[in-house]
């Protein structure tokens, strides 16, 4: 501090010294210290050149600097070079944390960008086809619209910026995507990240996390419609359906497969030869061995009124039971997903979300009406249950046992799907003696 004679009393500096032999002590109207020591070496200055008295006037914190001649002038030069060399020997505060936030991150040179993080992530994980493509879709289209930063500089306002783009525009469409959509897409970023986190590939967060649009009440009250029994009634006996009986029968087997099993439309279109099996009961049931989720890989008992409306198409094939072909990032079902909505449009069933996974939905329903436990409900349609005493402390229904709980449910759609008697109709009535006592 250059040694000067200044002290802080209460909330003002002081010079006190000595000068020609006198005490002196002043006041310096300052609780800053580098004001305090601009004006200390002011008032010094006049002080002990007396024949020069002071005229100049030097206060930075009201941004004054006044001179009356050269001479006074010099000595104001002189005082503030003095408080400029004051000002570097003192260490500069830090910077506020916000303004550090604020800040953005320095490129870490060995940052992946979102294509390499994807590339690794589906190298690690076992997805199907259609699900790395969809996942390939929304990384590339955030990729574009971020112009590719490494995944360490994308941040929260970065996902808001793209939920907003999502909702104006999709790319070549003139109409953003639902909010069902862009959280759909969020999740498959917020995937990503977690993944990214997990293998630590970036320490920054995941910008994706909280950002899904839709509550979760939401998300299960917007899906897909449940059929009402007069729908599926209106459905099976229309014209469309009765002439795609001779024109297509890979599709109304399809459609029959849904409602008597409730299976997925990917399950039922990837059917082989080898899926259908014969119990020791004499039950003809499906054994599903690739599925959405681990729960779908389940045998299916069907019930005898499928067996006899589909037995002719299934003794012509060898192998493939459906012609359909696998479409990238579409699967099997798409062309029977098409022709069911134009099945729907003739049958003049205009409520909206039917679709063919609201036959599955009715089928749940269905058996759910009839009293048919959770648990056995979930093993016909494939569906996890998320409770330790069920999942670990108990085991599956025999095929058998889950015919005997579910076929009196099921052998009522026979009545919403033809009017004249059935051949088999009265001979299963009573299927408590396929129960294992076991």
């Amino acid at each position: 501090m250059l040694g000067l004679p200044i002290y802080l009393l209460g909330s003002s500096y002081y010079l006190h010294t000595r000068i020609g032999g006198k005490q002196v002590k002043r006041s310096l109207r300052t609780s800053y210290q580098r004001v305090a020591i601009i004006r200390a070496i002011t008032l010094l200055d006049s002080l002990m050149r007396k024949d020069l008295p002071q005229k100049y006037e030097l206060d930075l914190s009201r941004g004054i600097l006044k001179a009356s001649d050269d001479a006074d002038h010099a000595r104001l030069m002189q005082a503030l070079q003095a408080m400029q060399a004051i000002q570097q020997t003192q260490p500069q505060a830090p910077a506020p944390i916000a303004t550090q936030a604020a800040q953005a991150p320095a490129d870490d040179p060995t940052a992946l960008k979102l294509a390499e993080l994807l590339e690794k992530f589906l190298s690690l994980k076992q997805v199907k086809q259609a699900t790395a493509i969809a996942y390939k879709n929304c990384i590339d289209e955030l990729a574009k619209f971020l112009k590719n930063p490494p995944i360490t500089r994308i941040t929260a306002s970065d996902i808001t910026r793209y939920q907003e783009f999502l909702a104006k525009k999709e790319s070549g469409t003139k109409k953003g995507n639902s909010i069902r959509t862009i959280d759909n897409k969020i999740s498959i970023i917020r995937a990503i990240f977690n993944f990214a986190m997990k293998q630590s590939y970036t320490r920054n967060g995941n910008p994706a996390e909280n950002r899904a649009l839709l509550t979760k009440k939401q998300r299960l009250s917007g899906g897909y419609a449940i059929f009402e029994k007069e729908e599926i009634e209106r459905f099976f006996k229309s014209e469309f359906f009765k002439e795609q009986e001779a024109k297509d029968p890979d599709y109304t087997t399809a459609v029959l497969f849904g409602l008597f099993t409730g299976c997925r439309i990917g399950e039922i279109t990837s059917l082989k030869k080898d899926n259908f099996k014969k119990s020791s009961a004499g039950i003809s049931y499906l054994v599903i061995r690739d599925s959405k989720t681990q729960a779908g890989i389940r045998e299916i008992p069907l019930h005898p009124c499928l067996i006899e409306k589909v037995s002719d198409f299934l003794e012509k094939k060898t192998d493939k039971i459906f012609k359909y072909v696998e479409k990238e990032g579409k699967g099997t079902g798409n062309a029977v997903g098409k022709k069911f909505a134009r099945n729907l449009e003739s049958a003049k069933i205009e409520r909206e979300k039917l679709v063919f996974h609201s036959l599955r939905k009715f089928v749940n329903n269905e058996l759910m009406k009839s009293g048919v436990s959770l648990e056995n409900r979930c093993q016909f349609i494939g569906h996890e249950i998320e409770n330790v005493n069920v999942s670990v402390y108990t085991n599956k229904l025999n095929v058998d046992a889950l015919a005997a709980a579910v076929f009196p449910t099921i052998e009522k759609f026979r009545n919403l799907v033809e009017t004249k008697k059935a051949p088999w109709e009265g001979l299963v009535d009573d299927f408590s003696d396929l129960i294992d006592p076991m």
